[in-house]
């Protein structure tokens, strides 16, 4: 679902944006479509800051405070009710498994074997055969799969353990 621009509320079927001309991106309820308008009538163009949530770090115009202790922090209609950073993301997490699924272990032996069987077909049965390109092709393509399907096996299973980070372009 789509959320608002202005203030991060999830929007259901009524989202409103504004046209091409006021050079306002992203949509909108109507209670951050009716403030943006009336600040764009009274100056011309938006003058309302943009500022970051400080919990989740989405670049939003209306934030509102919240108090985690001591500290003011301005955060989005979501996270107001969230409670503090640091309990929210502690207790979120899954505890980490102490082995791998044994089915995630089938597939990479698969494709290992998978792997090795199209390197085997190319060097031995191709170039016998009356057909040589098509097997080499065939061949090819089996030693490709079980590589990739080999490697994803293995990321997951680092992922999963916790040996490896998440890239940051897989968040994005």
């Amino acid at each position: 679902m789509t959320s608002c621009a202005g203030c991060n509320t999830t929007l259901g079927w009524k989202k409103f944006n504004f046209q091409k001309q006021w050079h306002v991106p992203g949509y909108f309820c109507k209670v951050c479509m009716k403030k943006i308008g009336q600040n764009f009538d009274d100056h011309g163009r938006v003058t309302l800051p943009k500022r970051n949530c400080d919990t989740c770090g989405v670049e939003l115009y209306f934030l509102g405070s919240v108090w985690h202790g001591k500290k003011q922090k301005h955060c989005c209609d979501i996270c107001k009710d969230a409670g503090p950073v640091e309990a929210s993301v502690t207790s979120g997490l899954p505890p980490v498994p102490p082995r791998v699924p044994i089915m995630m272990g089938f597939f990479a032996a698969f494709g290992l074997v998978l792997m090795m069987a199209g390197f085997v077909y190319v060097i031995l049965v191709a170039p016998q055969q009356d057909a040589g390109l098509l097997h080499v092709i065939l061949g090819s393509t089996m030693s490709g799969a079980g590589f990739m399907l080999a490697r994803k096996m293995i990321r997951v299973r680092n992922l999963i353990l916790g040996k490896k980070e998440v890239r940051a372009e897989a968040k994005q």
